[in-house]
């Protein structure tokens, strides 16, 4: 079986000119059938501003609470190289810094089961007119048995 026919990718936005069209105040996925997601955050700081950047959980697809990470990836020189950070919050490299990728792996046990939260979002705040932004979702390890035209649903 190949990897295509057990990952779900979600694009909610596609690449978008973040102050203008880009949003993630309800793009989120269900992970209810899925065991991981990893969340992959494109980003060309093609001006002035850095961004925060947060994860969010939650019952409906506004995924409003804040959902812990002690690290994540990233890429801030344009390179093909993800380097391992140690940090439970996220800044943006900045103004004028190119092309900056920033990968989190988010697990189903990772969210709070007495909230039933089964949402989870990339919650990206501030960025400036000058940046383009590209937000995916790939959910994996299909918590039911799928063939590669039956994965489970992973959209908000």
């Amino acid at each position: 079986m190949q990897m295509v026919q057990n990952v779900k990718i979600v694009n909610p936005d596609g690449p978008q000119a973040a102050a203008s069209a880009f949003t993630t105040a309800t793009n989120s996925v269900n992970m209810t059938n899925y065991n991981r997601c990893m969340i992959v955050l494109d980003l060309v700081q093609a001006g002035a501003g850095t961004a925060t950047v947060t994860l969010k959980q939650g019952t409906t697809t506004t995924a409003s609470t804040a959902l812990a990470y002690t690290k994540y990836w990233k890429n801030e020189d344009g390179g093909d190289t993800l380097t391992q950070v140690v940090a439970s919050t996220l800044t943006t490299a900045g103004a004028y810094t190119g092309a900056n990728r920033y990968v989190f792996e988010v697990k189903a046990e990772d969210l709070t089961k007495t909230s039933a939260n089964k949402y989870i979002r990339c919650n990206i705040a501030a960025l400036s007119n000058n940046t383009a932004a590209n937000l995916s979702y790939y959910l994996y390890e299909p918590r039911f048995g799928s063939s590669a035209g039956s994965l489970p649903d992973g959209d908000a």
